[in-house]
């Protein structure tokens, strides 16, 4: 399995989140939640024969478009059962300005979430780690994966950043986040 496939695989894993209640395994690593192992099991099996992605888009280079939490809540979920996952999952509706986004420059800023222990993934969430989407404090609109252009940088958990990159909105594959951030770079803290 590449590398991205797992990447894509493990931050998939959390948008499953929004269909169960893990306040009570607030961990963000794999050993904390043994819902993610069953989905990378679940990916293993398929042989990497999963979707990459949803939505196709060629990076652009141009002035960033600034972004906020506030305009990116403009989405109505769908609950519906996956036969694959044998569980419901949250479908979004994104709103025609969110569609409008979508392969868009923008700049967003947020708190930094590293997902994976090795810092690997990492997400940008709308609020701080105690309160954050993983915990059961926020809703799934309220995370984005971040695919960093280049090295991936050092963070602490809860460090307020400032990104910007291509957006990439997530429809249909749920084994991605709904939002994300494709080439980002950080531009403050």
């Amino acid at each position: 399995m590449l590398k991205v496939e797992k990447i894509v695989l493990g931050l998939a894993a959390f948008a499953l989140v929004s269909c169960s209640d893990i306040s009570r395994v607030c961990r963000h690593g794999l050993s904390a939640a043994p819902w993610m192992q069953r989905i990378l099991s679940a990916n293993a099996a398929s042989s990497g024969s999963l979707p990459m992605s949803t939505i196709d888009v060629a990076p652009r280079d141009e002035a960033p478009l600034k972004v906020t939490w506030k305009q990116l809540s403009d989405v109505i979920f769908t609950r519906k059962y996956d036969e694959k996952m044998q569980m419901p999952m949250l479908y979004p509706s994104f709103s025609r300005a969110i569609k409008a986004l979508n392969g868009k420059t923008v700049e967003i800023s947020g708190y930094m979430v590293p997902i994976d222990p090795k810092g690997s993934m990492y997400v940008l969430s709308a609020n701080p780690n105690s309160s954050c989407f993983f915990c059961g404090g926020s809703g799934p609109e309220s995370v984005m994966a971040l695919n960093f252009k280049s090295k991936k940088p050092d963070f602490e958990t809860d460090d307020y950043i400032k990104v910007k990159g291509v957006l990439r909105l997530n429809e249909k594959n749920i084994y991605e986040m709904y939002y994300n951030l494709d080439n980002a770079e950080i531009t403050g803290k």
